[in-house]
């Protein structure tokens, strides 16, 4: 018994040599493939974009700049994919435009790419190709604080949904200063929002909107802030005189029935608000000099503010004209 343990012993071990040996050679060979197969990668020509940061300084205190410069350029490299890493994780991209070299006194500076990005080029691996870098031209316009007052002008639509009713709206603010060139500035009349759809509204709504660029025009505040406030409808009735108008001394009118009943939709916020008094139906006397059958159709004279969908009920009525005696 003794012996055959010692066998299987000396066994076991000659078989964990021979297993540990060869995952070692296996391990070895792997690792080589490796190498062998990131340093093929590596030496491999791609392309690669990169982003260029594009910096302004020096602009004196006395200046607004009215257009910025592109904050980054699109520039793509092509090299090997060892010297693309290199750029992508241990290289910034930027530019520098220095304010003393490029101020015109037209108050417009415009760049070209290729002149701009060549002190960074000139960094660049002598393998590097520059394939493109856009945008091609960089531009910004400036002045020395000329500037004016505009309307803040709305642009778009806004609806409520079929059971509320938009009861107010508003901008904050209503005036905004644009500063630009004076050519530029004559030809701003407003200072308009970007178009915006808001439909189908349940509840008040705010909202932050930007202004419509203006090439070399910079406004302040850049946006406006609309406000929009939706209300509940609800129906309501109420009772209404019907009064006769312009008759003669001594004539007044009399209709059957005398009160006739307005029934409309309003806002939960006004509906105590209207009332009987919001409402005035009138019957002119000139219009019925020539009715022959004693009915006239009645109409409201105006709806007040908030109110939708008035009917009046009974929709015609019948009269007589009484002789007052005066």
């Amino acid at each position: 018994m003794n012996r055959l343990k010692h066998i299987f012993s000396r066994t076991s071990g000659y078989l964990s040599r021979i297993w540990n040996r060869q995952l070692l050679v296996f391990l070895f060979f792997l690792l080589l493939s490796s190498v062998f197969w990131i340093f093929t990668a590596g030496k491999e020509v791609r392309e690669e974009e990169f982003e260029v940061e594009v910096r302004l300084v020096g602009v004196p205190d006395n200046v607004v700049v009215t257009t910025e410069p592109p904050r980054k350029l699109s520039l793509k490299l092509k090299d090997e994919v060892f010297t693309l890493l290199n750029y992508k994780y241990r290289k910034k991209f930027s530019v520098t435009i220095d304010w003393n070299n490029v101020a015109t006194p037209s108050g417009h500076v415009r760049l070209l790419t290729p002149s701009l990005i060549k002190p960074l080029l000139a960094s660049l691996q002598t393998s590097t190709e520059v394939v493109s870098c856009r945008p091609d031209t960089v531009d910004f316009y400036y002045n020395y604080g000329q500037s004016k007052w505009v309307n803040v002008i709305f642009q778009g639509s806004v609806t409520a949904d079929s059971l509320y009713h938009i009861i107010a709206s508003e901008l904050t603010p209503r005036r905004v200063q644009v500063y630009a060139s004076k050519h530029i500035l004559d030809t701003i009349t407003g200072a308009y929002l970007v178009p915006v759809a808001c439909d189908n509204l349940t509840d008040t709504t705010v909202m932050q909107v930007d202004f419509q660029k203006v090439r070399g025009a910079k406004f302040i505040p850049s946006r406006a802030k609309l406000t929009v406030y939706a209300d509940r409808m609800v129906e309501k009735t109420v009772s209404v005189p019907v009064r006769g108008v312009n008759f003669p001394a001594g004539k007044s009118l009399r209709t059957f029935p005398a009160n006739v009943d307005v029934t409309f939709l309003v806002g939960t916020s006004q509906y105590k608000r209207i009332t009987d008094e919001s409402f005035t139906i009138v019957v002119n006397y000139e219009d019925l000099l020539e009715d022959n059958d004693n009915r006239i159709d009645l109409k409201l004279k105006s709806l007040p503010y908030g109110v939708q969908h008035a009917r009046i009920k009974p929709g015609e009525v019948e009269y007589i004209i009484e002789e007052t005696g005066e």
